[in-house]
């Protein structure tokens, strides 16, 4: 027996100098991650509050404080009607640490009056699943030191009410020592701490487990019941990892806020402002005949509004259960509105500037005088753009994968949806994604999204000589504006992979429905003349009787999305994301694709002389639909409860 006793202490001599370089280098970034956690985290060590603890001790201090790794002795509560869990730790004074919340899946009769570390400390209360269990459970029963009954691991710890403890004893009264094994203090001791990373985990069958590293056994799941892909090791001690699909490994509430920096496709604008040269048509004398001639474009005809726009994005997640299976969540993400403006003019004699159009009665190129020998003034062409859009649906986990490990066979984690997989051994992603925690869940829920545009052209003018009626000015405006809203159903897929404090999100969604889309076209022409009351006169120059008017009708479109985000954890609760964002609408409408060139001139407002007939009734409204995307950067903050 003595034999026995020395070969069962060389071993575990052996198994903790093993283990020991391990603890060591994790040790370092444990370090470093508390360090960080310190300058963000309002729950710092140094202001956390005992207040709980000591309000369920009756107005004892706990002797420990919520900190690292620690070690104390298995018992049973003393008090078991105080309604408080039915295990405690205790120092080796017999005061009461921590209590214990036993879990279906680890029966802590076998570990009773043993050592046990605590592998994360959160305070009052523990889970089963926060300590770091010895290797090898002793029976239940089973006698603890060498005085051949002194202390049982059920039996003795059931009389603990009736032998007083030092933390137990009145004032000024000695308490006896406990005929025991000595219990360890709970400062860490690092030759007693047991290495979590080399320990052998087993499932609730007691087959053992490979835990992939980085992947601390924080939470239990407390259910081995129906799973939604009929998966019966899904939430057992398979998947039993921090962030994986085991009890409190999702937060309750989650709120991600963010700056983007995107891009959108530019809008087409067609050929809006000319400069060219006065002609004489050989009459250099008579300038009641000159010809605008060698024309030139300065503005249209070109993409605008294609530069970075500045936006913001919020999300908002609710799961509904303990077990990161369901959540809602919601979202909104938009952009101020973004404008650019052109103007240009002259004095009648330089320079040249006029507006092009199709005479719609002959088909050759005209222009309508802004700067020319007999007029003077300017023209302004102003465009607008605002995008928003909101969701909201149902997130639901298909399945997780801590290492190696899978749960949720239909999607294999992320075989077919992920692209590394469950089985990650031998696939390109091994080396990193081997590591640590992935999530595949599926989103279905309702889309919305607005874009409204405008396109706004105005003439200021004035007649001079050698004209006739000089001093009589003009004001001329076409108005074009366009509206767009989307709404319909959304299906999609977010993988997600988190390992220590690194994550990285992808997303995937698809979204079918409807879009309103909305065409108003106006236009009015104000008349001034010396002395007399102003005119208004219906029609501006490119928007006419013939087109003005609103125009809707609804059209079938697509809104797919596709995103990446990393995200890096400051502290426990508080992650730093930063991302891409991809998205596509079908079948919009557009200010400038709703403009007709061709124009009648003996329809203008005031035309002299005025068509007699109307005919051809030009420009016209013609439905021109085109497609929309946007794409962009993403930086925030997301804090988690």
């Amino acid at each position: 027996m003595l034999a026995a006793l020395v070969a069962l202490l060389t071993a575990s001599s052996a198994s903790a100098q093993t283990a020991a370089p391990r603890r060591t280098t994790r040790g370092g970034e444990l370090a470093a991650g508390a360090a960080i956690d310190s300058l963000f985290d309002s729950a710092a060590e140094g202001s956390r509050s005992d207040a709980p603890v000591k309000k369920a001790l009756n107005g004892q201090t706990s002797k420990a404080s919520v900190r690292p790794q620690w070690t104390a002795r298995l018992a049973r509560n003393p008090k078991a009607d105080d309604g408080n869990p039915p295990y405690v730790l205790i120092d080796r004074y017999g005061g009461i640490q921590r209590y214990v919340e036993p879990t279906p899946t680890v029966n802590l009769d076998h570990y009773l009056g043993q050592t046990i570390t605590v592998r994360r400390d959160t305070g009052h209360t523990l889970l089963a699943s926060q300590l770091e269990l010895p290797k090898v459970a002793r029976p239940a029963g089973a006698v603890v030191g060498a005085s051949g009954g002194d202390v049982r691991l059920a039996a003795a710890e059931i009389p603990l009410e009736a032998t007083p403890t030092l933390a137990d004893a009145p004032e000024g009264a000695a308490a006896a020592k406990p005929a025991m094994e000595a219990l360890p203090d709970p400062i860490p001791d690092p030759q007693s701490m047991v290495d979590g990373d080399s320990g052998n985990w087993v499932d609730e069958h007691g087959n053992p487990i490979n835990m992939s590293e980085g992947a601390d056994p924080l939470y239990l799941d407390e259910s081995a019941g129906g799973h939604l892909q009929g998966c019966s090791t899904c939430g057992s001690a398979v998947c039993q990892a921090q962030g994986g699909c085991g009890y409190g490994s999702r937060p309750v509430l989650y709120v991600r806020g963010e700056y983007l920096a995107w891009w959108a496709d530019g809008m087409y604008v067609p050929p809006l402002v000319v400069r060219g040269e006065v002609g004489n048509n050989g009459t250099p004398n008579d300038p009641t005949d000159d010809t605008f001639d060698n024309a030139y474009l300065v503005f249209g005809n070109q993409d605008v509004l294609a530069g970075i726009r500045s936006g913001g994005r919020v999300r908002v997640g609710y799961w509904l259960d303990d077990y990161g299976q369901t959540a809602i969540e919601g979202e909104y993400f938009g952009f101020g509105q973004i404008d650019t403006n052109f103007t240009d003019g002259g004095n009648g004699t330089f320079p040249i500037v006029g507006r092009p159009f199709i005479d719609a009665t002959t088909g050759l190129n005209a222009v309508e005088d802004v700067s020319f020998p007999g007029i003077r003034g300017t023209v302004s062409v102003d465009i607008d753009s605002q995008f928003q859009s909101a969701g909201i649906g149902l997130r639901r986990n298909l399945c997780c994968a801590a290492g190696n490990t899978c749960c949720g066979d239909p999607v294999t984690c992320g075989s077919q949806v992920g692209g590394c997989g469950a089985g990650v051994n031998n696939g390109p992603c091994a080396t990193l994604f081997g590591k640590g925690t992935r999530h595949t869940d599926v989103y279905f829920g309702f889309r919305w999204a607005q874009l409204q545009e405008g396109l706004a052209v105005q003439e200021n003018l004035e007649v001079i000589a050698p004209s006739t009626d000089v001093g009589t000015t003009f004001q001329v405006n076409d108005i074009f504006q366009t509206s767009n809203e989307f709404v319909g159903g959304e299906l999609g897929f977010l993988w997600d992979w988190e390992y220590r404090r690194w994550s990285l999100e992808l997303l995937s969604k698809l979204g079918i429905g409807s879009t309103r889309q909305r065409v108003n076209i106006n236009g009015y022409t104000v008349r001034t003349e010396p002395g007399a009351a102003s005119e208004t006169g219906s029609g501006g120059l490119l928007a006419q009787d013939s087109n003005i008017g609103q125009y809707e009708r609804n059209e079938l479109s697509v809104l797919p999305q596709l995103g990446v985000t990393l995200g890096y954890k400051l502290t426990e609760r508080l992650k730093l994301t930063g991302g891409y964002t991809f998205l596509y609408w079908s079948n919009v409408v557009r200010p400038g694709d709703q403009i007709d060139l061709e124009v009648n001139p003996g329809n203008l407002p005031f035309a002299n002389p005025p068509d007699p007939d109307g005919l051809p009734a030009r420009p016209q409204f013609t439905y021109r639909q085109n497609d929309f995307w946007a794409h962009g950067l993403s930086a925030g903050l997301e804090y988690q409860w």
